[in-house]
C-alpha cells in the first residue's frame, strides 16, 4: 500500500512538472509574438522620417548636399502640359518594332503654357525626332526611360524663353 501510495505522488508531482514545462513554454511563444508585433509596428510606422546621413555616422563628407527625395518632389509637381499620343518606329534593322507612348511636360512656370501652345508643332517634331532615334535595348530599362526623359527635357529647354520643362512623365508606354 505504501508503494501505490508513493507511485501516485511521483505522478502528480510528474504532472505538476509537466504542466509548469507546458505554461512556460506557452508564456515564451506569447513573448516572442507580442516582440515580432513591436517591431513590426516600429518598423512600418518609423519609414516616414527623412534620414538625416550625418546624424548617425552615415558617412556624409562634409559639403556635400543630401540627395533629395523623390517623394517630396512628386509632391511638389508643376503644371502639367500634355502632348498628343506618338506611335514611332523604332530603330531596328526589321523595322518591326514601334513604340506607342503618351508624353506630359511639366512647366515651370504657368506663363510657359502659351509659349508651348505657340510651339507644339516644334516640341512634336522634337519629340517625335527623339523617340524615333532609339533602339528596343535602349528605352527597355528603366534607366534607358529615365535618359530618355533628360534627353527630351534638354532638347525641349532649348526652344523655350519663358521657363523651362522641369518633368517628363509618360502615362503610356508600349513597345511592340
Amino acid at each position: 500500500m505504501a508503494d501505490e501510495e508513493k507511485d501516485e505522488k511521483d505522478e502528480k508531482t510528474k504532472k505538476k512538472g509537466g504542466n509548469k514545462l507546458i505554461i512556460f513554454i506557452v508564456a515564451g511563444v506569447l513573448a516572442l509574438l507580442l516582440i515580432i508585433g513591436i517591431v513590426v509596428a516600429v518598423l512600418m510606422m518609423g519609414g516616414d522620417e527623412p534620414v538625416d546621413p550625418g546624424a548617425a555616422g552615415g558617412g556624409a563628407s562634409e559639403g556635400v548636399a543630401p540627395a533629395k527625395s523623390k517623394n517630396t518632389n512628386l509632391l511638389s509637381v508643376g503644371m502639367i502640359y500634355p502632348l498628343d499620343q506618338f506611335i514611332v518606329n523604332l530603330l531596328t534593322q526589321s523595322g518591326r518594332r514601334y513604340l506607342k507612348t503618351t508624353v506630359n511636360l511639366e512647366l515651370s512656370s504657368p506663363s510657359l503654357m502659351s509659349e508651348l501652345e505657340s510651339k507644339e508643332a516644334v516640341i512634336t517634331d522634337t519629340v517625335i525626332n527623339i523617340l524615333s532615334s532609339k533602339s528596343l535595348e535602349e528605352i527597355s530599362t528603366i534607366k534607358g526611360k529615365e535618359k530618355l526623359k533628360q534627353e527630351i527635357i534638354e532638347r525641349i529647354n532649348e526652344y523655350l524663353v519663358d521657363g523651362q520643362i522641369d518633368g517628363v512623365y509618360f502615362t503610356q508606354f508600349v513597345i511592340q
